[in-house]
């Protein structure tokens, strides 16, 4: 016969206002903390607010609400308690701790499950091996602020109070008076146990249990919380941590023989669940919908938030726009600038979707021209799964056509649609330039004069799925490329694009350079059709270093502050503007540093001709001095 393995129940705390993520594991029963208060619908994971049970103390007993739960109505071998972020490190190995003791961790999936070893077999083995495994006792004297003692950690907080863990200590006295003792030693000392993490034995753990709720009760009804913070109504709950290492301390003196394992404590910072992929956001077969997809930082959020509205300017009512931004740190604030702008507005939806963890395991390389979010157009295949045609747009442009228009266009049999990039094709024709034989040996390109510009895509999705899975662009991806993922989608896409009318993408001048000396040398075809575009550009590409969101005399700004007056961001916009055009001193800030900065790329364009090997030598070189010139 087959022996019968003890019955783990480790029980994880979620929050209600809060989908987090899960690791699949038996031995974890996830349970909602403060269940009675949950109003959403159709939720599977257990609730804390069936049988004997107190739910509704969540504010002030915080997960003790779940541990109660989990005493009173599960029968088990081993219970223990664990929070949605944070877990015990089961593995072999320690891991770097922040100051306070904590290992951290930003995502809650299958790859950090098993660095820490969170799997149901490597946990049984050593839970069934010990009485109590409790979290990493931390040392106070050590944390920043060096604290004395246990006691002089607990006064320092703001939020709570010093006569509450004299309170305590009475209850205690009076309770339990056998406590008495350990209590005042261990909140004298330096180590404590936080966070109430445990896994205990089922007769310890009942014990505890049985020690634990009637001490909790008795401090509900002597402590005043009334006036206290968010934060000080937790008090109970913050007592509760004390008690479990003063309950693990008592048991220590008096019984040397058990057996006790400490593990370091894992604090995932971003434990939210993930979100796989996304449904149109609209199913009336009525309007025609318009999936656009943006990929943004917080940092490049207002810049956006511009290239968003001159679609709403420019929008048909028969059509519903579904926008998706595709981002990794955009702040609720940014995000909430950013939906205002399609409030009210029913043919019109935005939507954020955080996309970092997907890439997280490939080497995908930022420099100071591009940002790891420029490679999230790959993801667009996986993430928007329901369409077959998708609008990628970069967010430092704005449309001055519906583009709608450009989203009907039939890419049947394509893989993408995209303009031709009269900069890079000018540079192939500029003296010394090695950039036709890069792009023939490292891209594999027929033409090079074929090259597109990714900075507006029409994405047929459904064709890229066909030609290359998601972890198969990225791959590619990760690869060192000149010009990265714009290279890698000429690359791999090649002999399957269909290029659009150079209108769509319209690459503005930059110091009044550009056009007439690197677009001006591209193919007298594509100079006649950029000179064309000019005069009427369905979208205007504000590519280069020269933005109109950070300096005046921009080619088109005009048509930038057209939009940007009609965004939350507008003084924003104004206050950057004022800041670059004047220093201090009331002079304008181009002064010295820019007039040399000019002379230096002037200068440089004779000796090292744009495409050239040694003009990226000169730059590697030189560019840490330049630096000093921005």
């Amino acid at each position: 016969m087959s022996e019968v393995k003890p019955d783990i129940k480790i029980f994880v705390s979620h929050r209600i206002d809060q989908d987090s993520e899960t690791i699949d594991n038996p031995l974890f029963v996830n349970v909602r903390c403060g269940a009675v208060y949950d109003t959403r619908e159709n939720v599977s994971m257990l609730g804390d607010d069936t049988g004997d049970n107190i739910s509704e103390k969540r504010e002030s007993f915080c997960e003790l609400t779940v541990q109660y739960w989990a005493w009173k109505n599960v029968k088990a071998d081993y219970y223990g308690l664990f929070h949605y972020r944070r877990y015990l490190n089961f593995s072999k190995f320690n891991f770097l701790e922040d100051e306070y003791g904590s290992v951290i961790e930003e995502y809650i999936n299958l790859n950090t499950a098993n660095i820490y070893n969170l799997q149901e077999n490597r946990m049984r083995s050593l839970i069934t091996k010990y009485d109590i495994i409790v979290s990493k006792r931390r040392d106070v004297s050590k944390f920043p602020e060096k604290f004395k003692s246990i006691r002089e950690h607990w006064n320092a907080s703001k939020d709570l109070h010093k006569a509450d863990l004299e309170i305590m200590l009475q209850v205690i006295a009076h309770m339990y008076p056998e406590y008495y003792t350990s209590a005042i030693e261990y909140l004298n000392g330096v180590e404590s146990y936080f966070c109430a993490m445990h896994i205990m034995k089922r007769d310890l753990f009942y014990n505890y249990c049985e020690w634990l709720y009637p001490i909790l009760f008795k401090l509900e009804k002597e402590i005043d919380i009334s006036t206290y913070t968010v934060e000080g109504q937790r008090t109970v709950g913050h007592l509760a941590e004390r008690l479990l290492g003063i309950f693990i301390y008592h048991i220590k003196i008096n019984n040397p023989c058990i057996k006790i394992k400490e593990l370091q404590t894992v604090l995932f910072t971003k434990p939210e669940k993930k979100v796989q992929y996304l449904i149109p956001a609209h199913d009336d077969t009525n309007k025609n919908i318009i999936p656009i997809v943006f990929a943004s930082n917080n940092a490049f959020a207002p810049v956006c938030s511009v290239a968003i509205q001159s679609i709403i300017q420019n929008s048909n009512a028969d059509n519903y726009y579904d926008i998706i931004i595709l981002e990794s740190d955009i702040t609720d604030y940014n995000k909430k600038m950013t939906l205002s702008l399609v409030k009210g507005r029913e043919n019109f939806s935005i939507r954020f979707f955080h996309a970092s963890d997907l890439i997280r395991n490939y080497n995908l390389v930022a420099n100071e021209h591009i940002t790891v979010e420029t490679y999230y157009r790959f993801l667009i295949q996986d993430i928007l799964p329901h369409y077959e045609k998708v609008l990628y747009l970069d967010g430092d442009l704005v449309c001055n056509r519906d583009v709608a228009e450009l989203y009907s266009i039939d890419i049947s049999g394509y893989m993408l649609a995209a303009a031709h990039d009269p900069d890079l094709v000018g540079q192939l024709n500029l003296p010394n330039s090695d950039g036709v034989r890069y792009l023939i040996r490292e891209l594999k390109l027929d033409n090079p004069y074929d090259y597109f510009q990714a900075g507006v895509l029409l994405l047929n999705v459904k064709e890229m799925r066909k030609a290359y899975s998601l972890q198969q662009w990225l791959t590619f991806a990760s690869k060192r490329y000149k010009y990265s993922d714009q290279d890698v989608l000429n690359r791999y896409c090649k002999g399957r694009v269909k290029y659009l009318n150079m209108a769509w993408n319209m690459l503005i001048d930059c110091d009044n350079y550009r056009v007439p000396v690197i677009i001006k040398s591209a193919t007298g075809a594509l100079y006649r059709e950029y000179q064309e575009a000019r005069k009427n550009p369905y979208i205007i590409h504000f590519a280069g270093h020269q933005k109109p969101w950070k300096q005046r005399g921009v080619d088109f700004e005009h048509e930038f502050w057209k939009y940007a007056r009609n965004t939350p961001y507008y003084e924003q916009f104004l206050l950057n503007i004022f800041s670059s055009v004047y220093n201090q001193t009331g002079h304008p800030s181009i002064g010295v540093k820019g007039a040399v900065k000019i002379y230096i790329r002037k200068k440089a364009d004779i000796f090292f001709p744009i495409g050239t090997k040694r003009r990226r030598i000169v730059k590697r070189i030189f560019r840490p001095l330049l630096r000093r010139f921005k």
